[in-house]
């Protein structure tokens, strides 16, 4: 037997939840089946961010979509919905919006609230199923599904990972520890687990006097809403019982609800690139977990926000070591039920160290982006690829004014035609900040698409 399977042998020992996708009944499967797709964007099921529309991020998911599909959003936008139809060719989507004043999940108040239910039942009764593509995949989905299928008395499918391996592979902790065991002791930077806020203040500042940078995280968030950075000159000045208040205060201000444990661990100091190793994991009986590409991610400030990414310039030796360490971890997720897009981001520290950092276990920034271009292109591969997901501080504007301002650059579908070059716009721009700008941007060459990047963001801030 395998070392990859003994591992899942005893992980599936340990927790046999990893097998929880069989308990949503007859009506429930895993995989794409038969009718429309209800595509589902919602963000608020991620840790720190329940109750965040801003920017809407869950209008992503329309880029997926068919004729006769239905996306659920937390608010419409009429412009943003003509901007598919006539620049991307996405006609025939039904988009349905969950109720303002509820602050619940929209797949939630999908299973009770009629005008949202009511049209996805029927849509399955009609064509004799339907599956559900969520941007996280979660119990609350599957719940759906069930809800659903069994009004409908038909299948409907869940178009992604099983609830639990779902919700560890999201768990920073618990990928360390997999990437650990997959690859060896030195494959993440030191990572620990605090049970209580007196604990997280003492190892912080364990760590902090072996003169490394420290970082306190929430395991489930998502990019780096949960990363509070610790710096020496801070903790040199700190003792348990103060450095636990400022923690506390910290995560408390990034919405955190107590729930431990919580992360501390190292922040590499000499990182030289932060790749991500994009992954489609199929079940089991398609094969084994792909690498559909590398790339390197744009991050700025302390807490290394994430607002952009380009295909990765590594050496492509890094690259072979990266993919092989990727689909080894990928490997295992798949044996625990994982099925779907994921990403796994590292860190390249002084002269080729790699170190895993988490799993995005999820559509995310990168993945949706790559499946676009396959949708626009399947045969076509660019060399030039610059995702922007980032604000611009500057005045607010509408979808419709976004439109204008691009729309020399902006990619528009034609039957047949290979484009060299174009400009998606991933989702409406409005933010209570200024301009959210989400966007895909794809040419011949890296440069030539660095360039137009630049363009657009000239374009939208002025």
């Amino acid at each position: 037997m395998s070392d990859t399977a003994t591992l899942t042998q005893h992980l599936l020992a340990d927790e046999p939840a990893f097998a929880s996708s069989g308990e949503f009944g007859r009506h429930v499967a895993q995989g794409r089946g038969t009718g429309p797709q209800v595509l589902i964007g919602d963000l608020s099921q991620i840790g720190l961010l329940q109750g965040r529309g801003d920017p809407p991020l869950d209008h992503r998911l329309a880029h997926l979509a068919s004729a006769g599909d239905f996306l659920l959003v937390r608010a419409t936008d009429p412009a943003f919905e003509a901007y598919l139809r006539e620049y991307r060719g996405i006609n025939g989507l039904t988009v349905l919006a969950a109720d303002p004043t509820d602050d619940r999940a929209v797949a939630t108040q999908a299973m009770t609230i009629p005008y949202l239910r009511d049209p996805l039942v029927k849509a399955a009764r009609t064509h004799a199923g339907l599956t559900l593509t969520s941007y996280l995949t979660t119990g609350t989905i599957w719940h759906l599904a069930q809800v659903i299928g069994a009004a409908a008395g038909c299948t409907v499918y869940v178009n992604g990972p099983a609830p639990q391996i779902s919700a560890r592979a999201n768990d920073k902790l618990w990928f360390a520890r997999i990437a650990r065991d997959v690859i060896d002791d030195k494959a993440v930077p030191p990572t620990m687990s605090a049970y209580g806020p007196e604990a997280a203040a003492a190892l912080a500042l364990h760590l902090g006097r072996t003169g490394a940078q420290v970082v306190v995280k929430v395991p489930d968030s998502a990019g780096s809403a949960g990363n509070i950075r610790l710096d020496a000159s801070l903790l040199a000045h700190q003792t348990v019982q103060s450095l636990q208040g400022l923690l506390l205060a910290r995560l408390h201000g990034r919405g955190w609800n107590d729930r431990y444990p919580i992360l501390v661990g190292v922040w590499d100091h000499d990182v030289i690139s932060s790749p991500s190793v994009q992954l489609w994991i199929p079940q089991t009986k398609s094969g084994p977990p792909v690498a559909q590409g590398v790339f390197e991610q744009t991050v700025l400030g302390a807490e290394a926000v994430f607002v952009g990414a380009i295909r990765c310039g590594l050496p492509q030796s890094l690259q072979v070591r990266l993919i092989d360490q990727a689909i080894r971890i990928g490997g295992v997720l798949q044996a625990l039920g994982y099925y779907g897009k994921c990403s796994l981001d590292a860190v390249i520290c002084g002269r080729g160290t790699i170190h895993w950092i988490e799993c995005n276990a999820r559509w995310g920034g990168v993945s949706l982006p790559l499946q676009i271009l396959h949708d626009i292109a399947p045969d076509h591969t660019f060399d030039g690829v610059v995702v922007i997901q980032q604000m611009i501080k500057s005045h607010r504007i509408s979808t419709s004014d976004a439109v204008r301002a691009l729309e020399p650059l902006l990619h528009r579908r034609r039957s047949g035609e290979v484009p060299l070059q174009g400009v998606v716009m991933l989702s409406p721009p409005a933010s209570k900040q200024g301009i959210a700008a989400n966007l895909l941007v794809f040419a011949p060459s890296q440069l030539a698409a660095e360039q137009i990047s630049q363009d657009a963001l000239d374009r939208l801030s002025r």
